[in-house]
């Protein structure tokens, strides 16, 4: 690794905690979300431990904070998740410890036996990102000599009281729902969408670069797997959560969900634009094929078709203004007549326009 890359690695580092540390403060945004969860996930933890050290008297109850705190996961349905396989995950290292300590004499034999027996269980999909805690529980007991009966129900019981505690704090203190995140997302990526056709127009008039046109339409694509997974995230956030029942979450998912929908048929015209004048570019094909007129009227039409989009995820994110439709159709008939039904750049690129039109009035 050269220097230069080292230098440019710290300083993406110090800017992505710079916008974090920005982002924190914003009602909605993933970074106040993280912070809420932070938060929740020492208080769970110092609940585990008052419990399990003042109240429960127990010995060093050092699972049941650990536990709490492992528990604390984005969304409610993933906290129970975690809870059960943390807990089924514990009890499997603790019996493997004592299985070990019980036909192995000595501490050495029965780290030798207990470790990798616990490394395979662990690999159990069930127990999916829990299964580290099986050979993590059953190395610390064989290793603190801890294998005793009073010593195993200490750990066990630990473990429960730290899931149930971890999960009834998420559950309780404002159980998490990312209504507000992926409402602020499909702004953005209608937003971004906008920009890109702005861009393209830019282009169209004469400010024409190097850089492929399906580049930033890449760009594009990849915004919409991880605005999949943001909605899916969103989702899944209600199940099992108290607040589902509440008209304005659901209501929000779904006006977010119909956005994304919009935004991904936006995507896909956009990609197809893209495509068609990087073929027009690479086959060479002369300049009148997309002559001075028609190349004026599509960076007009493509200005309209981004003020259309913001508009358009605007009303189905439920926050319309009441500002005017944009013309497109107009803009579209504008297109048509100065284009040459002769010129084959020109035809293709009417159609994939036109579906552009369509994608956002449907």
């Amino acid at each position: 690794m050269d220097r230069y890359t080292m230098i440019s690695g710290v300083r993406n580092d110090l800017r992505g905690a710079w916008g974090f540390a920005r982002e924190a403060p914003r009602r909605g945004t993933w970074a106040r979300e993280t912070v809420v969860q932070a938060f929740k996930a020492g208080v769970a933890a110092m609940l585990a431990w008052f419990v399990a050290a003042y109240l429960l008297r127990l010995p060093m109850p050092y699972l049941a904070p650990w536990v709490a705190l492992a528990v604390v996961r984005p969304t409610v349905h993933w906290s129970v998740l975690t809870g059960l396989r943390q807990v089924a995950a514990v009890a499997l290292g603790v019996l493997i410890a004592v299985g070990s300590a019980a036909l192995m004499p000595g501490r050495e034999l029965a780290l030798a036996m207990c470790v990798p027996v616990a490394f395979l269980v662990g690999y159990w999909p069930r127990l999916d990102d829990q299964g580290l805690y099986v050979p993590f529980t059953a190395l610390f007991m064989v290793a603190v000599d801890s294998v005793e009966e009073p010593f195993v129900l200490f750990r066990l019981l630990e473990t429960g009281l730290g899931a149930a505690i971890g999960m009834g704090v998420n559950l309780l203190v404002a159980p998490p729902v990312r209504v507000l995140t992926v409402d602020a997302r499909a702004r953005r990526d209608g937003e971004e969408t906008a920009a890109v056709l702005r861009e393209f127009a830019a282009r169209l008039r004469g400010d024409d670069g190097d850089e492929p046109w399906s580049t930033r339409a890449r760009d594009l694509d990849q915004r919409a797997g991880e605005a999949r997974s943001a909605l899916q995230h969103a989702r899944d956030s209600l199940r099992l959560n108290p607040r589902q029942g509440e008209a304005w979450v659901r209501e929000s998912i779904e006006s977010a969900g119909a956005a994304f929908d919009l935004i991904r048929r936006v995507n896909r015209s956009v990609r197809a634009v893209a495509d068609i004048l990087d073929d027009s570019r690479r086959d060479g094909i002369p300049d009148p094929a997309l002559d001075a007129g028609f190349s004026r009227e599509c960076a007009s039409f493509l200005d309209t078709a981004a003020d259309t989009c913001e508009r358009r995820v605007t009303e189905l994110l439920g926050s319309a203004d009441g500002e005017p439709a944009d013309d497109l159709s107009g803009a579209l008939e504008a297109l048509e007549q100065h284009a040459d039904s002769g010129a084959e750049a020109q035809a293709a690129l009417l159609i994939a326009l036109r579906r552009l039109a369509l994608d956002l009035n449907r």
